[in-house]
């Protein structure tokens, strides 16, 4: 019987530590994401404010 909870007792722990460490990779992911949209957003931003800048110049060219 004691075979059997020290069995029941090592899958337990197992699945404990596999959702200690699936939660803290979820989290992690998520602020990587945050931050990748935030750079991507930023980059974005720049090449539009460019293409206008050199659109403008193109038009008082003219």
């Amino acid at each position: 019987m004691s075979e059997i909870k020290g069995q029941l007792l090592g899958v337990i722990l197992v699945l404990m530590i596999f959702g200690a460490v699936s939660a803290a990779m979820v989290a992690i992911f998520n602020g990587l994401t945050q931050t990748v949209e935030d750079q991507v957003s930023e980059m974005t931003n720049t090449s539009r404010k460019n293409a206008r800048y050199q659109m403008s110049e193109l038009v008082s060219y003219k």
